[in-house]
Parts: C-alpha cells; sequence; structure tokens
C-alpha cells in the first residue's frame, strides 16, 4: 500500500540528502531488485512522495 512508498520516499530522500546512491538505499531497505526498486521509486513519485526529477515550481 502506500505506506510502502512513503517508506521508499523516506528511504530515498535521506539516502540523497546523505549523498549515497538512493536507488541502492532503496534496494537494501526493500530486498528488491533495481528494476522493482526503480518502479517503486516512480510509484512514490506519482502519489507526491517525491518531488518530479524535473523541478515545477
Amino acid at each position: 500500500g502506500s505506506a510502502g512508498r512513503r517508506a521508499v520516499a523516506d528511504t530515498y530522500r535521506a539516502a540523497q540528502d546523505e549523498g549515497r546512491d538512493p536507488v541502492l538505499a532503496v534496494m537494501c531497505a526493500t530486498g528488491r531488485s533495481r528494476r522493482k526498486s526503480l518502479k517503486l521509486i516512480a510509484g512514490a513519485r506519482d502519489e507526491g512522495y517525491l518531488t518530479p526529477r524535473h523541478h515545477r515550481r
């Protein structure tokens, strides 16, 4: 559910803040492959948990 996507978003942002690879952090946190992690991250972004790549203000 959305709780998982929120956790993915939190993990992703925390890694970014620390200068680590956010996708790798999500992979470690979820135990998913890189492709599945990217899909989770994309889902979190769609849900609004993560800011889009291209910054719209």
